[in-house]
C-alpha cells in the first residue's frame, strides 16, 4: 500500500495517479479504482472523481485478476527474469484465450509455469500457425514499458519464411496499404479501401527450384502484414491456405500443415536496466524439414 498526498486541485483521480505513476497505464488505475484498491481520505471512490489540494490517496498496486485457467502446455523458454519472459513459441499454439481456446493457450502454459507468482502480459502477438520468439510481461509496469515500444516502432523484429516461387531480386521493400476485408472481417486484404500504410524489408537468402527462402523484417506492425505483402507482390508464404497456395513441388502433408513463417528475432529495451536486449529462436522441426525437402531439389542461381 502507497499513500500519496494530492498537490493538485480538481483533477480526475485516474488521470492523477498516471501523472504520478507514468510507467503505469491509465486503464490499470482505472481497474485498481473499481475494484477497490484505492481510496481517497479513506473512502472508495470512482475514475473520475475530482480530487483537491490535500486529499489523501491510498493505492494498493496489484497485478491482474486472474480469470484465465492454467494449463500445462509445453514451454521453450529462451529468456526469464523478473520483468519478462521470452518463449520460442511452437506452431499450432494460440497465443491468448479467446472463442474455442480457452485452455489451449500460451497464456494459459504460462499461467501454469507462474503458479500464482505472476501474471502474462501480452505486449505483442504471433499467429497461431507463426512460430518463433515471443515477448512477455511479467508486471503491469514492464508491461507499459514494453507496449510503449511495440506502438512506436522502436523493437526491431526478423522473421525467416520460405514463398513459393523465384524472387530475382535480391532484396526489396514492400509498402501498401492494408485493411480489413469488407467481406471476411478476419482477413486483411490490400485495395483502395485499405488506409493502414505498412511497409516489409526482404532479403533473399537462398533459391530453390519452385520457392525461395526470405529474411523479413516489417516495418510496421499490422495484422497478417507478412503473409498479405508477399502474396500481394504474388510470392504467398508456403502453406498459407488464406492468402496463397498450400504448398509448392508437393502435397501439403509433405512439405507444410501450415504457414511456414518463423519469428527468428527481436531486439528491443530491457523495462528495468534500460539496455538493448536481443533475442533469436530456433527453427522448428516442420519449418526445417521443409527446408530440407527444397534444398534437395535443383537450384536456381541468378
Amino acid at each position: 500500500m502507497e499513500k500519496i498526498i494530492s498537490d493538485k486541485e480538481r483533477i480526475r483521480l485516474d488521470n492523477f495517479l498516471k501523472e504520478k505513476y507514468p510507467d503505469y497505464s491509465r486503464g490499470y488505475f482505472q481497474r485498481l479504482i473499481k475494484n477497490g484498491f484505492v481510496k481517497i481520505n479513506d473512502k472508495h471512490s470512482e475514475s473520475g472523481h475530482k480530487i483537491h489540494i490535500g486529499d489523501v490517496v491510498e493505492i494498493d498496486f496489484v497485478d491482474k485478476e486472474q480469470k484465465t485457467l492454467p494449463s500445462q502446455i509445453p514451454l521453450e523458454i529462451i529468456f526469464e527474469d523478473k520483468d519478462l519472459i521470452v518463449i520460442n513459441k511452437q506452431p499450432n499454439l494460440v497465443v491468448h484465450p479467446a472463442g474455442y481456446h480457452q485452455k489451449d493457450t500460451l497464456v494459459n502454459g504460462l499461467l501454469y509455469y507462474f503458479d500464482g507468482k505472476y501474471f502474462p502480459f501480452l505486449v505483442h502477438r504471433l499467429d497461431k500457425d507463426t512460430s518463433g520468439v515471443i515477448v512477455v510481461a511479467k508486471n503491469e509496469k514492464s508491461k507499459e514499458f514494453l507496449s510503449r515500444q511495440f506502438q512506436n516502432r522502436n523493437v526491431e523484429k526478423k522473421y525467416l519464411t520460405i514463398v513459393n516461387g523465384i524472387i530475382k531480386e535480391d532484396d526489396g521493400i514492400i509498402e501498401t496499404p492494408l485493411g480489413r476485408s469488407r467481406e471476411f472481417r478476419k482477413k486483411i486484404v490490400v485495395g483502395s479501401a485499405s488506409k493502414k500504410m505498412s511497409k516489409t524489408f526482404f532479403k533473399v537468402i537462398e533459391r530453390f527450384k519452385t520457392a525461395t527462402y526470405l529474411e523479413v523484417k516489417p516495418y510496421t506492425g499490422r495484422t497478417h502484414q507478412i503473409r498479405v505483402h508477399l502474396a500481394y507482390i504474388g510470392h504467398p508464404v508456403i502453406g498459407d491456405v488464406e492468402y496463397g497456395k498450400v504448398a509448392a513441388g508437393g502435397k501439403p502433408s509433405e512439405i507444410a500443415k501450415r504457414q511456414l513463417l518463423h519469428a527468428s528475432n527481436i531486439k528491443l529495451t530491457h523495462p528495468s536496466t534500460k539496455k538493448k536486449i536481443e533475442f533469436s529462436a530456433s527453427l522448428p522441426k516442420d519449418f526445417q524439414s521443409a527446408l530440407n525437402f527444397f534444398k534437395n531439389e535443383k537450384s536456381n542461381n541468378f
